[in-house]
């Protein structure tokens, strides 16, 4: 799609750049805390339904950064994957793999494209290398009320006016079965003043189904949404009222989410004059009738209003000297950690000061608090780096990358977990234009190979 988060955040950075390469890190083995606790995988499922979710929680101990000499984390080449052609914008966000339901060897796909406009459809596939659309799921299966390019005759503040397309859709562990799909999605509005831009103002919506991701509810034509369907993350700049001079790109964008027992994290990134270029995460409690409500980490607790309220970085390093954006958070039954994967774009010059190609890598970063967000400070994930080139999009802007938005899963472990080993998804092309979706193998590796079992070795509540 239209990513023109990527450009903004850039062109904001180039200040920063330095003349020399990054530092190398060294990270490794977890000496953190395992997990106290995690639930079994049921067994016995219901028919239709996925397997219920294990989870991982934190003991409650003082935190304690996740120190990571010696582990190795790498991915194999690019591998080919087949889809249906009409898709020529997949992915355009994060993907999300639901296991195969009782009774099923079909992995169910969450993914967002951009066709007329930018929405969610929904996949299957066997063996996770051909894709197909999943029958009973319209395609697409939720759309924004207008157009990408279109704007009502008069300013409308409806927060996912022009685009909603998932980052994540997740099981509720609230709620019962056949209540448990929530999707955490790109909500943007590109029609400030009722006129139509190409930059955008980008909340993070929130929309819940009854019917394992089936239906979805409609649009509400209201800054803030409706009862099912409505806003969680704001950025504190305000949506412009008028056509802005010169358009930017504002909001918190970019969204994933994970679920760990009943608390929702949601990662994101901010775009703005003037920012950072630094990862973000809020958190929720679910539960409850009401709407949920999130707040956004700020100075080290979670404080910060989700709608309109201040935020700040996550991770204690940037990894790459650029800017961070596209992270996502597992559980790694292999380490016995949180993991979180992001992009790191990095711009810099050389020793005569001569502007150098701009690089981008996958990094990771591992936790053992997610209350407490103590990270470790990234590294990058072997074999990922690429270039980073521009000017590929129709109007001369946009940038390519062979990387954007990787979506980790392993096979047999449920959502949100990883095991030693599995499979990457990601887009292969321009932000702006041209890609495809492709996949690699990647392998994850403690000191001395000594890995903890996979959450599908789960027996009796412990890894």
């Amino acid at each position: 799609m239209r990513k023109l988060v990527l450009a903004v955040i850039a062109l904001l950075l180039l200040s920063c750049v330095v003349s020399q390469a990054a530092p190398t890190q060294t990270i490794a083995v977890p000496t953190a805390i395992p997990p106290t606790q995690t639930t079994a995988v049921q067994s016995a499922t219901p028919p239709g339904q996925p397997p219920a979710l294990p989870t991982a929680t934190p003991p409650a101990a003082k935190p304690t950064a996740t120190n990571n000499a010696g582990i190795t984390f790498s991915v194999g080449p690019d591998e080919a994957l087949t889809y249906p052609s009409e898709l020529i914008t997949l992915p355009d966000e994060h993907t999300t793999f639901m296991p195969p339901a009782a009774g099923s060897d079909s992995y169910l796909v969450f993914a967002a494209t951009f066709r007329q406009t930018g929405s969610p459809v929904v996949l299957e596939t066997k063996d996770l290398r051909s894709f197909g659309l999943a029958p009973g799921y319209a395609q697409p299966v939720m759309s924004p009320p207008l157009r990408f390019t279109v704007c009502k005759p008069s300013y409308d503040p409806e927060f996912d006016l022009n685009y909603a397309a998932p980052g994540s859709v997740l099981q509720d562990p609230t709620r019962p079965a056949g209540n448990l799909m929530m999707m955490i999605y790109e909500a943007e509005n590109h029609c400030p003043g009722a006129v139509w831009q190409v930059q955008f103002y980008v909340t993070v919506g929130f929309a819940r189904s009854a019917d394992y991701g089936k239906t979805w509810p409609a649009a509400v034509d209201s800054e803030l949404g409706g009862a099912d369907r409505y806003p969680v993350l704001k950025g504190s700049v305000p949506e412009p009222a008028t056509p802005e001079q010169p358009p930017v790109a504002l909001g918190d964008a970019l969204p994933s989410a994970f679920v760990d027992g009943t608390a929702l994290y949601v990662v994101y990134t901010v775009s703005a004059p003037g920012g950072d270029g630094l990862i973000r995460v809020a958190r929720a409690t679910l539960g409850g009738s009401g709407a949920v409500s999130l707040l956004k980490w700020n100075n080290g607790t979670f404080s910060g209003a989700g709608i309109g309220g201040p935020d700040s970085a996550v991770l204690p390093a940037r990894g790459c000297m650029g800017y961070q954006l596209t992270g996502s958070i597992s559980y790694s039954d292999a380490l016995g950690v949180y993991l979180m994967t992001f992009v790191c774009v990095s711009s810099k010059k050389d020793s005569n000061g001569t502007p150098q190609p701009n690089q981008g890598a996958w990094y990771f970063s591992t936790a053992t608090r997610l209350d407490q967000q103590n990270w470790s400070a990234p590294r990058m994930i072997e074999n990922s780096q690429f270039p980073v080139t521009t000017g590929c999009g129709l109007s001369g802007s946009g940038r390519s990358f062979d990387g954007w938005y990787p979506s980790f899963m392993s096979p047999g472990a449920p959502s949100g977990h990883l095991g030693a080993a599995g499979s990457v998804f990601f887009m292969n092309g321009c932000d702006l234009g041209k890609r495809v979706f492709v996949g690699r193998t990647f392998t994850i590796r403690g000191a001395e190979g000594d890995l903890r079992p996979s959450s599908t070795d789960i027996t009796d509540g412990k890894p």
